[in-house]
């Protein structure tokens, strides 16, 4: 007997202005091709990083993961957890629960590859071109750093996390480029919380991290104590400008960019890492004469690709996973998860969180499925 759900939903996206949006109702048949997997998708995080995805979509090809009915419009990629609730893909069964890439959506279909204990690959074709890190789906039933418990910061930091590990990686092996400092904007955010931890425990001695913040959440960052020194964005002249320095753009913000390339005569490399202040950006607007070295898009899969390819596989997971399980534990001390479900809560949150209106101390967990 063939199946329909009736009930799947979507939150889609204008692709040219984000705060038009829409709710779309759409049937899936359960009588699937062969080799397909349906997911229903339990919960997954909302963060500045997921308005990061959109903004630069087009650029970096993250509105195709999740295709929609009509072209103007986009399907914002997100990180959670899905249960599988149909299967015709041997090593894949009805009840498995898996972590990855996924819309914010009720369902998802997709079409594994290779399928092992640790997980499997999505061989959708119009995916195939795209990094392994946002294809791959992770069984956690078989992952040793999986607890249920911490499900939720694991949608709210992994990914977060994983560009936090790479990004100090390859500034290690740049020896920090020479630098007596490294300054992050954005301080508050969760990917620059990640690599403040990540530079807290490995740096050298002469090399402090900085971290630039609003007002409204200098306490909170000082008081993770993962910063040598935290200031204000209008607090930049009490640093020496004769400092050498590394800066990790996080916010995205073309005039805190400016200001700083015009302020320190010794900057030696500048990245853009995310665009929390999204509505000033900086990333695609780069000013041609901006003094020196020029920023540079620091896309975290061609970083991850290169360490997995230099240390394999094995070598990759154990090196990221002590670091990874020693800063989930930290988590706990300073975020408060916040449960959303439903079309209203989402839609409220989605809102906030594109006005950068998101607590720093409070990680949002959303579903699209009503409270019953």
């Amino acid at each position: 007997m063939l199946t329909t759900i009736r009930n799947a939903r979507d939150f889609i996206v204008y692709r040219k202005d984000l705060s038009q949006y829409q709710f779309v109702s759409t049937e899936i048949e359960e009588n699937l091709k062969s080799g397909q997997v349906l997911l229903k998708v339990d919960k997954f995080a909302l963060t500045a990083n997921n308005i990061s995805y959109a903004l630069i979509g087009e650029t970096l090809g993250y509105w195709d993961f999740f295709r929609t009915v009509e072209e103007a419009w986009g399907c914002i990629p997100a990180w959670g957890f899905a249960e599988v609730v149909c299967s015709k893909k041997d090593n894949v069964a009805k009840g498995d629960r898996v972590f990855g890439f996924v819309p914010m959506s009720t369902h998802l279909m997709l079409q594994p590859d290779v399928v092992t204990q640790e997980g499997f690959v999505d061989g959708s074709l119009h995916r195939v071109n795209f990094p392994m890190l946002y294809n791959q789906y992770q069984l956690v039933k078989h992952d040793p750093f999986y607890a249920p418990e911490y499900e939720d910061h694991w949608a709210l930091f992994w990914p977060l996390f994983m560009s936090a590990f790479v990004l100090e990686e390859f500034l290690n092996e740049n020896n920090f480029f020479d630098a007596q400092a490294i300054v992050i904007s954005s301080a508050s955010s969760k990917t620059a919380i990640a690599l403040a931890f990540l530079l807290s425990r490995k740096q050298s001695s002469q090399c402090q991290v900085i971290g630039l913040t609003s007002s409204g959440n200098l306490s909170f960052v000082e008081g993770l104590g993962y910063y040598n020194q935290v200031l204000t964005y209008d607090q930049i002249q009490l640093l020496n400008c004769d400092l050498s320095v590394v800066y990790v753009d996080i916010a995205g913000d073309r005039d805190v960019l400016s200001n700083l390339h015009h302020y320190f005569q010794n900057m030696r490399y500048s990245c853009l890492l995310g665009a929390t202040h999204w509505k000033r950006l900086s990333s695609l607007e780069i000013n041609p004469t901006l003094p020196g070295p020029r920023p540079t898009l620091f896309f975290a899969p061609e970083q991850i690709h290169k360490r997995v390819q230099q240390w394999q596989v094995n070598g990759f997971h154990k090196r990221f996973g002590k670091l990874w399980s020693q800063f989930l534990a930290s988590t706990s001390e300073w975020i408060q998860v916040v449960h959303s479900p439903g079309k209203a809560a989402v839609e409220r949150i989605y809102l906030d969180m594109l006005a950068g209106r998101p607590k720093p101390d409070e990680g949002q967990i959303l579903s699209l499925w009503e409270v019953e």
